[in-house]
Order: structure tokens, then C-alpha cells, then sequence
């Protein structure tokens, strides 16, 4: 279960959590934020941001690790499409992505930050 959000702050009445794709969703989204070593506990945990997505690193290889990140989240089965640009001006990048759950519901994933 995730914890709901609506404009950034918990959702304190009704709906709490967040349940089925809409869950899978916000759960890759938090994945994919955290930086690699950022989790105290796990410091092999994290999305290799520095490491092999952002900076002089090929297209291919940014791509594999964030598609690996996408395909380890829980509930995921397999990803349909995806979508991969970076902007190195700009330092943004937009991930677009169509995955399977453990329900074999389609999941749509839009994720676009600011680096």
C-alpha cells in the first residue's frame, strides 16, 4: 500500500493509501527518485543517477538502467513501451512508459524531473 498525496501533502481523510496500478505507479515514481546509496540501510539500493544515467553517459546505457530500476519495482511484470529523453541543457528528463502489474492491468507511467 502507498500513502496517498494530493498537492504534495498526505491525504488525511478517506482514501489513504493508494491501491492496484494507481499504486505501482506513485511506487516507481518514489523508485526512481531515490539516488543510489541515498537509503541508509541498503546503500546498494537506488537509481544510479550519477553513475550511469546523467552526465556524458550514452543514450543505450541510461536507458537499460532505468528500464532494470522500472522492471525490479514491486508488482511489475513486464514493461510494453517505453519512452527515454534528457534535455542536457535543460538537465531534465522524461521517461514514458507502458507496464504490466501482477494484475495484468496496464499501468501508464509519466516521469518527468528536473535534475
Amino acid at each position: 500500500m502507498i500513502r496517498a498525496f494530493e498537492n504534495g501533502d498526505i491525504v488525511t481523510s478517506g482514501n489513504q493509501f493508494k491501491t492496484g496500478k494507481t499504486a505501482t505507479a506513485q511506487g516507481i515514481k518514489h523508485r526512481l527518485r531515490m539516488f543510489l546509496g541515498e537509503y541508509f540501510l541498503d546503500a546498494t539500493d537506488g537509481t544510479p543517477w550519477f553513475q550511469s544515467i546523467l552526465g556524458k553517459t550514452p543514450d543505450g546505457v541510461a536507458e537499460i538502467s532505468i528500464k532494470q530500476r522500472i522492471i525490479t519495482a514491486p508488482d511489475v511484470v513486464a514493461i510494453t513501451s517505453f519512452e527515454f529523453s534528457r534535455n542536457a541543457q535543460e538537465r531534465s528528463i522524461e521517461i514514458n512508459a507502458r507496464l504490466v502489474d501482477v494484475n495484468n492491468e496496464q499501468v501508464q507511467l509519466l516521469f518527468q524531473e528536473s535534475v
